[in-house]
């Protein structure tokens, strides 16, 4: 009896399972989105590197008091830097996208808006 398709893909996917290869779309979409981990190297502990490094400062500062954040976290002082150039992985997530609104014209003033709103809402009358 010939194997059928289902049969030679199972044992495809197994194969290649054993062999350490991901076919699963969901894994590698997490792991192509997962964020990068950064050791101390005092104390090699891990943290996720994120924009402001929250964990990592509170780290240093807790742990290793006579330590600067740049001894422990070169990276993450590289990956800040590379942000605040404009540059860097997590700077702009769509280059396509410029930063104005859906408009695309400017954002009015809303001082200039409410007086005339109010100066018109004055000038009609009375209470009802």
């Amino acid at each position: 009896m010939p194997l059928g398709g289902k049969a030679l893909k199972r044992r495809e996917q197994a194969k290649d399972a054993k062999n350490g290869v991901v076919r699963d779309e969901l894994a590698l979409r997490k792991a192509a989105n997962a964020k990068a981990d950064v050791h101390c190297t005092v104390c090699a502990v891990a943290f996720k590197l994120t924009k402001r490094n929250v964990d990592q400062r509170a780290h240093v500062e807790s742990k290793h008091p006579g330590k600067t954040f740049a001894e422990c976290f070169p990276e993450c002082v590289a990956h800040e830097k590379a942000l605040a150039e404009g540059g860097g992985a997590a700077s702009n997530k769509n280059p396509n996208k410029g930063g104005v609104g859906k408009t695309g014209g400017k954002k009015k003033n809303k001082d200039e808006d409410l007086s005339a709103l109010l100066s018109e809402g004055l000038s009609v009358g009375g209470k009802k």
